[in-house]
């Protein structure tokens, strides 16, 4: 398949020309913006409505996506369960049959997971499909990331910058799954955006940005948003110790009572949602989840936990199979260090752009040199992705909250190539033009990877396995069997929030004792049994019934 990054070496040659290559269109389109851009709120919901209808396009044109990894169902239990106004779910009878990767079962039924993104698909739910929300959040992302831009620099590169997020692959793929990371990019612009405010002049309004963003890191990604928080809480105190006692003093009085309003709001939500799930405020469902299975330390430095008692193979596979990740990380410090360039490297392919954000930052060295602020969001930047990076597990949705200062860097950088002169030449200019075409082209290259996904994916064939059995009249009880070596992250045992109303129930063969209890238990159910891994999503009638 054609990749966008076979054309970074044009950008060489533009260079060297000495005429405007864009024949004039660029520039016309650079005082449309301009113009545009002058009213910061309109170029702010342009570049929402702009990410909107492309998220939109993209799973109309390829069709609604299906989850595929773990993560994403148990996010969309979440939003099942807010969508038909509970906090948590009852544990449902039998439960041993459903219990599931990700998900806890008591004391009551759920993800392990923060609750943002399940409200945000709660919302999708409701106005027809969970995937709604997801396009929502991701447009109010890139929404967020405009308005933080324009606390760094110009609004015309700002706009440009917003849009640039809209078209940004990673940003594009979060738009596509449930397990997304626009939520916690946006609540970190917020965060940046309100901090960078805040360092010319302290206003409340600013701190009450910052808070909200804190607080809907807190119920998304909650160790990156402590980390983004302590970073940009330091660097606002040190700058005000800087203006001496006066500065800090203002500081303090428009910063520290309203953010800490706003996050006192935040943590007796989450104290509350802690304690509807796990039965205590200061107990999260991650913690719970990990005490009940994990093995793996979910940090570098940690220790492994003892093996608790698993009724799953399946479930004990997969916690092996972190555990043995986590070792090979820990054998030794070539290991570490190998270990640490791979997490390096996902974190690049993810948020570089193919490259193309690399060709973008050739200027940062000017910049940088140009305005000490600059260099405070590098250092920033830099100190989140070590921390980061003592994750056992890095994917690029975890780094999200610091993803916008990459964006401010780099539009920095662009608009720092873009005033580069050689005689009368604008090198810079005509890259930084070269840059943004190849931005635009890159969606083609997104849509033609996605469409050229395999059908019969497993996740696909589960999918519509689910779709046939819910045109069925009769409810069904499929109970789920897997072949020796099955791959743990394959799984297909996952249900809706409320199973005994649910239409169709997926269940864990335990044994013929236990199952004919299942059965009977869900006597006015047809049961069926599937093969999971005999590369079909035909399923069979269940012998007795």
């Amino acid at each position: 398949m054609f990749k966008i990054y076979f054309l970074i070496p044009l950008l060489a040659p533009l260079a060297l020309i000495r005429w405007d290559f864009t024949m004039g269109m660029a520039h016309r389109i650079e005082r449309w913006a301009a113009r545009l851009a002058a009213r910061p709120a309109r170029a702010v919901a342009l570049v929402g409505i702009v990410s909107f209808a492309l998220s939109m396009g993209l799973s109309l044109g390829l069709g609604i996506p299906a989850p595929q990894v773990h993560d994403e169902v148990g996010y969309l239990l979440l939003g099942d369960t807010f969508a038909h106004g509970r906090v948590t779910n009852p544990t449902p009878p039998m439960w041993e049959h459903f219990e599931s990767i990700h998900q806890i079962m008591r004391p009551t039924y759920t993800a392990k997971y923060p609750p943002a993104q399940g409200v945000a698909l709660a919302i999708g739910e409701k106005l027809g499909l969970p995937i709604i929300g997801v396009w929502l959040t991701t447009a109010l992302a890139c929404a967020a990331l405009c308005w933080m831009l324009l606390a760094w620099m110009p609004a015309r590169w700002a706009l440009g910058g917003g849009l640039m997020a809209a078209l940004h692959p990673q940003v594009l793929e979060w738009s596509q799954d449930y397990w997304g990371g626009a939520v916690a990019l946006g609540a970190g612009a917020l965060v940046i955006g309100g901090f960078r405010r805040m360092l010319d002049e302290p206003r409340a309004r600013d701190a009450v940005w910052m808070g909200l963003g804190l607080g809907l890191l807190a119920n998304s990604r909650p160790y990156e948003g402590f980390v983004l928080g302590v970073l940009v809480l330091l660097a606002l105190a040190v700058c005000g110790m800087r203006r001496g006692g006066a500065g800090l003093g203002v500081l303090i009085k428009r910063t520290a009572v309203p953010l800490g309003a706003v996050l006192l709001v935040f943590g007796a939500e989450i104290g509350y949602y802690n304690w509807r799930v796990t039965g205590s405020p200061l107990l999260m469902p991650y913690v719970l989840h990990e005490r009940t299975y994990g093995i793996a330390p979910l940090f570098i430095f940690g220790k492994p936990r003892p093996e608790p008692v698993y009724r799953h193979l399946e479930i004990r596979n997969l916690q092996e199979e972190y555990l043995r990740y986590f070792e090979a990380q820990r054998s030794s410090a070539g290991a570490l260090l190998r270990g640490t360039a791979h997490k390096i490297w996902i974190l690049g392919q993810g948020y570089l752009w193919s490259g193309l954000l690399i060709v973008a930052l050739l200027g940062l060295p000017w910049a940088l040199a140009r305005d000490p602020r600059v260099r405070l969001a590098l250092l920033i930047l830099a100190l989140f992705t070590v921390a980061e990076l003592l994750c056992t597990w890095t994917f690029t949705h975890f780094a999200a909250p610091g993803a916008g200062l990459l964006f401010v860097l780099a539009l920095l950088s662009m608009r720092t190539l873009n005033a580069w002169r050689i005689g009368a030449r604008r090198p810079g200019r005509n890259i930084v033009r070269g840059l943004a075409i190849l931005f635009v082209l890159s969606f083609v290259q997104l849509w033609a990877k996605m469409a050229a996904a395999d059908p019969g994916r497993w996740y696909m064939r589960r999918q519509a396995l689910l779709e046939k059995l819910e045109r069925q009249p009769d409810k069904s009880l499929v109970i789920v069997q897997y072949a020796p070596g099955h791959n743990a992250n394959r799984e297909w045992v996952y249900n809706e929030a409320d199973i005994p109303a649910a239409h169709v129930i997926f269940a864990r063969d335990m044994g013929p004792e236990q199952n004919r209890e299942l059965v009977d238990f869900y006597r006015d159910r047809k049961v069926w049994v599937v093969q999971a891994d005999a590369g079909t999503g035909e399923v069979g009638g269940y012998e007795g019934q």
